[in-house]
């Protein structure tokens, strides 16, 4: 299933029935770092049962049923846990959406422990949803970020990559940024690849979503035009660009000149739904 299906393989809806299956050990609990490292055992996340746990509402986040499975979070170190980037590799479609839940909210419940309105304590309430002040009673949510990211295509129908400063030296990907107070996501295309490729583009058509918590952003994917086909990297976030044909794309994955994203990011299923067929990363 893509990421482009509204069906997720996770059902967010907490079940009737779920502390009953808690106590019979019949939900499974993820372990998942402050910073949003899991560990990966065969190609799955690891998952214990909860016998012999009791339930504490303060310790333990509510992913989602993945299967008939009710799946929580708990937020701790252990040995062999790896970085949110590599476990996204190591495992399918519905691990990777409980991943991208469990890095979230342990990031947000770790970071967010006193209340920004008067400074008391905070605690996870709604079963992690939220924590709740014990100070002023306020009620907080986590916090997400809207960001947008862009294949863009020219008259010719090629492709435009780019290189982040940041990156290795042959990673290329589409173009991404974030939005600004006041901005509909549509101008955040627009000033965003102007500001890095210095282009202005015409049509813009959304795609997709997907949840990014690195640390907590929600990635809004597009595809749109470009009114021409100069290009003038800003030289500071994106150091190089290069329009490609498919078959351009193609060879220069094949000879190690470009490698793509992650096959579990949104970044991927742009440039591929734009191929038309996957492409090694």
């Amino acid at each position: 299933m893509s990421i482009w299906e509204e069906t997720s393989l996770v059902d967010l809806a907490l079940p009737g029935g779920w502390a009953a299956t808690w106590t019979r050990g019949e939900a499974a609990v993820l372990t998942v770092s402050p910073q949003g490292r899991l560990r990966v055992t065969d190609g799955r996340l690891a998952l214990e049962t909860s016998a012999g746990r009791e339930f504490d509402p303060g310790r333990y986040l509510w992913l989602g049923v993945a299967g008939a499975t009710p799946v929580f979070a708990e937020v701790g170190e252990t040995p062999g846990q790896v970085g949110l980037r590599e476990a996204l590799v190591l495992v399918g479609a519905a691990d990777v959406e409980l991943a991208m839940r469990a890095a979230a909210l342990a990031q947000y419940h770790t970071e967010n422990q006193y209340c920004p309105g008067c400074g008391a304590r905070t605690r996870p309430a709604d079963l992690g949803r939220s924590r709740c002040c014990d100070g002023c009673g306020a009620v907080h949510f986590p916090r997400t970020d809207p960001a947008i990211i862009v294949a863009i295509t020219d008259g010719r129908d090629r492709l435009l990559l780019g290189h982040h400063e940041g990156w290795e030296a042959n990673r290329y990907s589409v173009f991404a940024g974030f939005a600004e107070a006041g901005e509909s996501l549509e101008q955040t295309v627009r000033r965003e690849v102007a500001e890095e490729v210095g282009l202005a583009v015409g049509d813009v058509q959304y795609v997709g979503s997907q949840p990014w918590p690195m640390p907590r952003s929600l990635m809004v994917g597009f595809m749109a035009t470009a009114a021409s086909e100069s290009v003038h990297p800003d030289g500071e976030e994106i150091t190089a660009a290069r329009w490609f044909s498919r078959e351009e794309l193609r060879l220069a994955v094949d000879q190690g000149e470009v490698s793509l994203p992650l096959a579990a990011s949104i970044a991927y299923r742009l440039v591929t739904r734009w191929y038309g067929e996957p492409l090694p990363e």
